[in-house]
């Protein structure tokens, strides 16, 4: 079982498929810190291998998914070309045993996404990567099977979205939401929630019939731009911004994190714009995970000095053999 790329997860982040939590993370991390788009300067070929990175990290970085991952890549679904039949039968066992949500998001990063036609756009299809020119809708299979999804499930069911910023998505918390009755709802939000994720809310579906019980309402998660912090699996980075003073001697700063707790990062002298500092275990906690921050340096240089401030910065230079 391959990535998008035609590269296994565990290829692009070159470990072993036997490898541990700790080997992969710590190879992720190598990966990450060396082809972040932020220290690459805009290279495409960097920017691309640095989506490939995450994707595989997102994946066997969770004990959950990367079971699952494994399962399938060594042959979970039997028959077929590379050993797999996606027939909806085969899709029973799995569906039933509760893998749904995380299969799909496996499925969509392995065989990309195409949106379905009509609607909001919530349906996804995969185009199957066996030939034929047909698509696998996952989200209809699994509905079909097991009955309670608002696509191909209980009629009664509806889904809505909600937007949430990415402070809450990372450590939890509430929102309301507004049925299309114009009923309030407040919903918990669970810490670590990723994008695209559902919350079911049992019994705030439509009543079809006064003799039937109400649906079930599924509120899809969606997550605001951030411009304090990126999100990378469950780590965080941001930026720190230095004048040339502080960069040169040393400083000590405070960093905020994705909990809105401050920490203290020490700067050493000679700090280089673009240098990356870990804060770990303070990234998103989630149950099987704990990510780290990642901090990097930006160095604002002064752009309109005196002559006078320029007459002694050219002459400290020349003492440091800095210019001729």
């Amino acid at each position: 079982m391959t990535a998008q790329n035609g590269m296994d997860y565990y290829q692009i982040l070159g470990v072993a498929p036997n490898a541990t939590a700790d080997q992969i993370k710590k190879a992720y991390r190598e990966l990450a810190k060396i082809n972040h788009p932020d220290s690459k300067g805009g290279d495409k070929a960097a920017e691309e291998k640095f989506k490939q990175i995450s994707e595989a990290y997102s994946v066997l970085g969770d004990e959950k998914k990367r079971r699952q991952y494994d399962m399938l890549r060594n042959g979970g679904f039997p028959g077929g070309p590379g050993g797999f039949t996606f027939n909806a039968n085969d899709y029973q066992r799995y569906a039933d045993g509760g893998l749904y949500d995380n299969l799909q998001d496996i499925f969509g990063n392995l065989f990309g996404q195409q949106q379905g036609s009509g609607g909001n756009g919530n349906t996804s299809t995969r185009q199957s990567p066996f030939g034929g020119g047909g698509t696998i809708d996952f989200e209809d299979i699994f509905a079909r099977r097991r009955g309670n999804r608002p696509a191909g499930g209980n009629q009664a069911d509806i889904e809505t979205a909600v937007s949430i910023p990415l402070e809450v998505a990372a450590n939890g918390g509430e929102t309301i939401i507004k049925t299309g009755s114009g009923k309030k709802i407040k919903i918990r939000i669970p810490a670590g929630i990723e994008e695209g994720k559902q919350i079911r809310i049992k019994g705030q579906g439509r009543v079809l019939r006064p003799d039937t019980p109400p649906g079930d309402l599924y509120v899809r998660i969606k997550i605001a731009p951030n411009t304090e912090f990126e999100r990378v699996g469950n780590d965080i980075h941001s930026k720190i911004y230095l004048n040339l003073a502080e960069a040169i001697l040393g400083t000590d700063v405070q960093v905020k994190t994705i909990s809105q707790k401050k920490v203290k990062l020490k700067i050493p002298a000679g700090t280089s714009s673009g240098k990356i500092f870990r804060l770990q275990g303070l990234g998103i906690r989630t149950k099987n995970n704990q990510g780290d921050h990642y901090v990097r340096i930006e160095i604002d240089v002064p752009a309109n000095l005196s002559m006078s401030q320029r007459r002694e910065f050219k002459s400290w230079a020349k003492k440091q053999g800095l210019l001729k």
